[in-house]
Order: C-alpha cells, then sequence, then structure tokens
C-alpha cells in the first residue's frame, strides 16, 4: 500500500505524498495469466531437468525448471525464481498463444551445498514452489544400487491400483520396490511385460536402503498373475501384477437417465469435493469382473468408480465426486461404461455472497500507474504469511516497481465484520523519529456515508521535535459506481483520510501542511483509487494512482 507521509519536516510542516515508482510493466501488451493449480499455491505441471550438484556451475540450456503458465492475456513476460543456494532461474519472453504454454526457466549460478531447495517461481503477481535436488561433489553421475531380493520376489514391493484386462493404466497405478544405494547419483528403472510398463527415474542423494516408486502406464494384454520381472545391471527380481477379467453390464436407465440415481453430499461453487459428495447408480452385471465406471467433467468435477463385480444381475455401485464445481446451476453428467451410458443431474449452489472492499486473501494482486503514465506502476500482492501483534493476525502485503528484483513488505492488514485495521510503524507512516507500532482503522464498511472516526493522538518526535497528531477518517460516499481506466467499479466506498495537530490543547487540522488523501475502495475488488489533495488546489487532485488490473482469489 502508498506510503502516506514520505517525508516530514516540522518546522515547514512539509509533506512529499507520492514517489513515482519505476516502470514494472512495459505498455500494454503485458502478459497475464496463471502459475497456480489452486490457492494451495501449487504449481500448474512442472518438471525440473538436469543434474545439479554442488560446485558446478549451471549450464541454461541443461539444467532448468519447466513451468506451465495458463496464459489469459498475451504479450510479455517476466518468469522468475530467488536465488537459494547460489542458484536462481529466470526466463523473459513473449506468449503470443493463450492457454497453457511451458517456460524454460534457465537454471544460473553456483550450487553452494547439497540438499533439496524449494524454489518460489513468480509470474504476475503470483508465487509457487519447486524442489530442486543437489548432489554432493562428484555425485554427478549414475548412481550404483541393487534390488531387494531376487528371483521371483522383490522384497517388500507394494502394488497399488486396480488391473484389468484392456483397460489403460494411469497415475493411481504403481509399484513401490526396496533398493540400497552404495553410491548416490542418477538413476533410471524400467520394465515392461505383457502391455504394462513400470518406470521411474531421479536421483539418490544418500546410500543405503531406500524405496523407489514405479509408476504404471500401457494397457495389460494378458488376464490373472503377471509376474513382471526388474532388473538392475546383474540384479533381478519380480514382483506379481493380478490382472482381472473384466465386468460387463448395462447402466440402468441407459441410454437415457440414470435409473435410479441418488445424489448425496451438497455442491457449492468453489468448494472442492470430498468423499461425502457421490451418486450411486445401478448396473445390471452380465459377466462378473473388474470395472471402471466414470463421468465426463463438467464445469470442474467429475465421477467415478473402481472394483469388482461379485456377481450378475443389478449391482449398486457409489460414484465418488472430484474435483471443484465451477458454476451455479443444475449440471448434466454422462455416465459410460463399456458401450451403455446414462446421465444425471448434480445441482450446484452458487457461493454465498462476499462482501470485502479490501480483500487479503493469497496470491490476490493489484497494479497500479501513477498520474496517468502508464509505465509509472506498482504491484501489489498478499502472501501466505501472516503476522501477530498486538493479540491480532494480519495479513501481509507486499509490493514492488520492478518483480524481477523482488518483493518488499507494503503493511499488515485485517478484517472485522465490517471495519478495516492496519498494524504500522510510525516511524515509516508519520516520519516519526523513533519507532512506535500501532493498529488503526482506516476503513470501513459498516457505517453509512458522513460517519467519522479518528485515531487516538500519537505522541512522539519529529526531528527533534515533540509532536501529538491523529488521523481522521470520513466516509464520503457509499457504495456509488467509479471508473477507473475506463472500467467502471460499482459499490465503492470513498474514504478522506486527513491530519491534525494538538496545538494547545486543540485537534487543529493540517489540510494546507500535509495535504490530505481521499481512498476509494470497491466491493470484492479492493483499492482502485487513491488522490493526493495537497490542500492548496481546491478539488483538483495533485498526484493519482489508479487500478490498472487486479486478480482477487
Amino acid at each position: 500500500m502508498r506510503k502516506i507521509l514520505a517525508s516530514l519536516l516540522v518546522l515547514g510542516l512539509v509533506i512529499v505524498a507520492c514517489q513515482k515508482e519505476t516502470s514494472f510493466e512495459s505498455g500494454n501488451s503485458v502478459s497475464e495469466g496463471l502459475l497456480q493449480s489452486d490457492i494451495s499455491g501449487d504449481c500448474l505441471p512442472k518438471n525440473v531437468v538436469g543434474t545439479y550438484v554442488q560446485g558446478t556451475a549451471l549450464n541454461g540450456n541443461t539444467e532448468y525448471i519447466e513451468v506451465t503458465v495458463d496464459v489469459t492475456a498475451t504479450g510479455s513476460y517476466t518468469v522468475f525464481s530467488d536465488t537459494v543456494n547460489g542458484v536462481y532461474f529466470r526466463l523473459a519472453g513473449t506468449f503470443t498463444a493463450l492457454g497453457n504454454n511451458v517456460v524454460k526457466l534457465r537454471g544460473n549460478g553456483t550450487p553452494a551445498t547439497t540438499g533439496t531447495f524449494n524454489f518460489r517461481i513468480q509470474y504476475d503477481g503470483q508465487e509457487c514452489f519447486v524442489p530442486v535436488t543437489f548432489l554432493p561433489i562428484g555425485a554427478g553421475g549414475p548412481a550404483v544400487f541393487g534390488l531387494s531380493g531376487t528371483g521371483a520376489n522383490c522384497a517388500g514391493a507394494t502394488i497399488v491400483g486396480t488391473y484389468t484386462l484392456g483397460v489403460a493404466l494411469g497415475g493411481s497405478h504403481s509399484v513401490t520396490v526396496n533398493v540400497n544405494v552404495t553410491t548416490i547419483g542418477t538413476y533410471s528403472i524400467t520394465t515392461t511385460f505383457q502391455g504394462m510398463t513400470f518406470m521411474a527415474s531421479g536421483t539418490f542423494t544418500t546410500t543405503g536402503p531406500q524405496t523407489v516408486v514405479l509408476f504404471g502406464s500401457g494397457t495389460p494384454t494378458t488376464a490373472g498373475v503377471n509376474t513382471v520381472p526388474v532388473t538392475i545391471g546383474t540384479n533381478l527380481c519380480s514382483f506379481d501384477i493380478t490382472v482381472g477379467n473384466a465386468g460387463t453390464g448395462t447402466l440402468a436407465g441407459a441410454p437415457g437417465g440414470c435409473t435410479p440415481a441418488t445424489v448425496a453430499g451438497t455442491y457449492t461453487v468453489g468448494t472442492a469435493l470430498t468423499v461425502g459428495n457421490n451418486v450411486q447408480i445401478q448396473v445390471n452385471v452380465a459377466t462378473v469382473g473388474t470395472y471402471t465406471i466414470t463421468t465426463n467433467t463438467v464445469t470442474g468435477f467429475s465421477f467415478t468408480a473402481t472394483g469388482t463385480f461379485p456377481a450378475t444381475g443389478l449391482q449398486n455401485i457409489t460414484l465418488i465426486g472430484s474435483g471443484t464445481p465451477t458454476t451455479a446451476g443444475n449440471q448434466v453428467f454422462t455416465v459410460t461404461f463399456g458401450t451403455s451410458s446414462c446421465t444425471f443431474t448434480i445441482p450446484v449452489v452458487a457461493a454465498p455472497a462476499i462482501i470485502d472492499y479490501f480483500p487479503r486473501t493469497t496470491n490476490s494482486n493489484w497494479s497500479y500507474d501513477f498520474d496517468n503514465v502508464f509505465n509509472d506502476s506498482l504491484l501489489m500482492k498478499v502472501i501466505s504469511n501472516t503476522h501477530s501483534a498486538l493479540g491480532n493476525t494480519y495479513n501481509i502485503f507486499m509490493g514492488t516497481q520492478d518483480a524481477s528484483a523482488g518483493f518488499d513488505t507494503l503493511g499488515y492488514f485485517r478484517k472485522n465484520a465490517g471495519i478495516y485495521s492496519r498494524f504500522t510503524n510510525l516511524a515509516d507512516y508519520l516520519s516519526f523519529d523513533n519507532d512506535n507500532f500501532v493498529e488503526f482503522t482506516f476503513m470501513r464498511d459498516d457505517q453509512p456515508a458522513g460517519f467519522t472516526w479518528t485515531t487516538p493522538g500519537y505522541s512522539g518526535t519529529i526531528t527533534g521535535t515533540a509532536v501529538q497528531i491523529r488521523i481522521k477518517f470520513t466516509i464520503l460516499q457509499k457504495d456509488v459506481p467509479v471508473t477507473v481506466n475506463g472500467t467502471t467499479y460499482p459499490n465503492t466506498i470513498v474514504v478522506e483520510e486527513k491530519y491534525e495537530a494538538n496545538l494547545g490543547g486543540v485537534w487543529t487540522p493540517l489540510d494546507t501542511v500535509f495535504g490530505y488523501f481521499k481512498d476509494y475502495y470497491s466491493r470484492n475488488v479492493g483499492w482502485i483509487l487513491d488522490e493526493f489533495f495537497d490542500g492548496t488546489t481546491g478539488t483538483t487532485p495533485t498526484n493519482v494512482q489508479e487500478l490498472r488490473r487486479h486478480q482477487v482469489y
């Protein structure tokens, strides 16, 4: 958030309200998009490429991180990481296509030590984390290791998933094997048998017993017990995969509505489904065996069931939901099993109405320009960390004038009902000589236009002179439309912020000395406009900061 009082000279009582920021975005062709899969902070699909060894400089052509950006507006971009363990990743360019774009962030620097480190990847005011493992000196080559167990038994092998004749393997199919590492380094294990492939690759960073997860792919071609061999050098062992015959049958109600279809759970826009969100349907089983029954994905969620039919005739099957609904209303799903299909309907309710004039949700971000100069800008965002003080928890806002140079703290904010508060140091906010941390209310959405409140009187010294200053806030307008940079924001609250000094026991306005501000807050958008008045130009603002772009999660 803006620095309210950048310079205060007590004798002259001069205030510099807004300092120009250097360029963060260049022109109007800066791209926009999503770096994260969800608000959890996890990156969209990513991949760490190359071998990272302590003391060996990275080659950006062979050591890099691939991240996926879901581009919503084409234009220039810079995607970069912080510097960790002497290394950073970065790439700048131009997105020319919407949708998922894979960006290869070239590695730079020389790893200082070994271990696994999380790199914070940043783009368009968002961040996510990618772990990178650094090997000890001399460990950049292949690892030396052996399988635990020999012959027909890979000791302790764990099989995950249901395997069905003619049904492709996916992310739920894997085998965990035990290995004993004698020399650290990279590894690759692959085995193929009866149409199924299990493979894994990575790096062993320590010696001794470890586990490796082999992920399955392909389609089983032979029913029954499949003894899958795994070979490492001259070391061989095997594990058994039981492939079941596929059950057959017809969905009850096909090809029309599924009969019956019993829906369980509540479905709300923006709320992820759990096992309690399910639908029970019936199948008229013709042949016993394993099954996988799925639906299509509709507005962000779907249903599936796997198992084994123990008998013929009508069987109840429970389809478990997954995903997060994105659209309210009746959503129609098509269930498919073999060659039959039927439909059922899920009612999705809208998310509860949110009233928040200063959102503080993690990864929300806003970009501003100053005095209608588009290449003069500020980027503000909310991070996941919080700050505790005075018995309260505050969301942390970060800002920058150049995203590639990193972010710095802008302020700490919280909301209680309709009251919005800020925790700050008066040495920064009012240019006091000494630190004095306080909380004050800077905006209220629970009061009408005309409502006024003041902070306590804050006593201290400025350039050695004793002062007592308080801040006075007034709601000038409530829920009015305001147009900024060509966009009209309805339901906007306009708050005036002025300063008063205690002079001889009388609180005296300092408008012509300090100037004053008008701040504009739009419902579910946030801070959209800031106007500074020097106190001598009447109703014409001296400086203006306007919202250019926003993204609220």
